[in-house]
């Protein structure tokens, strides 16, 4: 079998790939014991999967024994799987974007689905055989739209077996800082966001999430990869992204929407795999001057339950229609650490400034002496 290397962009490590012909190109993506084998036409449609889970997971071997199987296919509209959103079909419409999964035909052990990504672009066809353990993504040649389900779908592959092994995903920051995490929390557009961005650049840490982060039951931080929003008070002449105003709670936000791959080569990030909890940083509204203390286990606990609490978040990344072969929501449910004690143990503190302030108040000066590396931020 003839082995090659494909090239990533800035930030992404060098993948080996296999190729076992011409337009057989895989890959074998995995979180310890997970491994999930990618197979498409060309190298070019294997690279945004990879962007999108490395660093989270790995790159494994191309011989290691996979438990499940994604082959992405082109093929022109109407052959194969049929390209329409029928009337009467069992339609199951995701949170964000508007994305629509349609339940064309179920035959023994096979599945077959329409996928919408968005409104008004083609459609693409999925094709599940439990038995075979293998999905299979058609898409019509050159949608680069329809293309995103295959990151989409590898995502549910490990978060419905995480989920369903007793890992908890929070609405929560991350960064690693001396290869242990740091974890932001505060309420909805608190100021998450702004901290772990200012983490890299005044502390030197390591990017890991800014919007969702899953914890397992032996305190490992994983950043889970979706796309980052960071405020433009932070950016300097990047051309790159997508920007988005709001006004919440008459405060107006300004972020630029990066994926992945965008984020590292637009802003020269590193990444970091998952690392032990290390500390945690209750964010809260207050004064423009910065108040620092320790939090103590009632703030810890309410802040947690709070961040747990992303119903939309949770079925994103759930696998209901068990397109990837994924536990039960049900079996997802049971097997949740409770969120209350979940982060106890570690350095954890209460920051009370306005969120107005965050992006210049003095936070790591204030926090030197109770969060480790903290007072390299000066």
């Amino acid at each position: 079998m003839k082995l090659m290397v494909v090239e990533m962009p800035c930030g992404a490590p060098e993948e080996r790939l296999s190729r076992a012909k011409a337009q057989d190109v895989y890959g074998v993506v995995q979180f310890r014991d997970l491994r999930l084998r990618v197979e498409v036409p060309v190298s070019e449609m294997l690279r945004p999967v990879l962007e999108m889970m490395v660093p989270a997971c790995a790159v494994a071997s191309p011989h290691a024994m996979p438990q499940w199987t994604l082959t992405v296919q082109e093929q022109c509209p109407g052959a194969g799987i049929e390209g329409r959103l029928s009337a009467g079909q069992l339609v199951l419409e995701l949170p964000y974007g508007r994305r629509r999964l349609a339940v064309a035909d179920a035959t023994g052990s096979v599945l077959r689905l329409t996928a919408a990504y968005r409104p008004g672009e083609p459609p693409a066809g999925i094709e599940v055989d439990a038995r075979r353990r293998v999905t299979r993504l058609v898409v019509a040649p050159g949608d680069a739209v329809g293309l995103r389900w295959a990151d989409y779908l590898a995502r549910v592959f490990f978060a419905s077996r995480l989920l369903a092994a007793g890992w908890r995903m929070l609405h929560a920051s991350a960064v690693a800082v001396d290869g242990r995490a740091l974890v932001f929390l505060a309420g909805r557009h608190g100021g998450k966001s702004t901290l772990a961005h200012r983490a890299v650049r005044e502390l030197g840490a390591l990017f890991m999430a800014d919007d969702l982060v899953l914890i397992g039951p032996d305190g490992t931080v994983m950043g889970w990869p979706a796309r980052v929003a960071v405020p433009t008070h932070l950016l300097h002449d990047i051309t790159v992204g997508r920007r988005e105003r709001t006004v919440v709670a008459g405060v107006e936000r300004d972020r630029v929407l990066f994926t992945p791959a965008q984020h590292r080569a637009a802003l020269g990030i590193s990444y970091s795999p998952p690392v032990p909890l290390g500390a945690v940083v209750t964010v809260d509204g207050g004064e423009a001057a910065v108040a620092c203390a320790r939090a103590d286990t009632g703030v810890l606990e309410r802040a947690v339950v709070q961040a747990a609490c992303i119903p939309q978040q949770l079925l994103y990344v759930s696998d209901p229609l068990g397109l990837m072969g994924g536990p039960r929501l049900a079996d997802q449910a049971a097997a949740a650490l409770p969120a209350e004690g979940l982060l106890a143990g570690v350095p954890a503190v209460v920051v009370r400034v306005a969120v107005e302030h965050l992006s210049s108040a003095p936070v790591w000066q204030a926090l030197e002496g109770i969060i480790p590396g903290a007072g390299r931020g000066r």
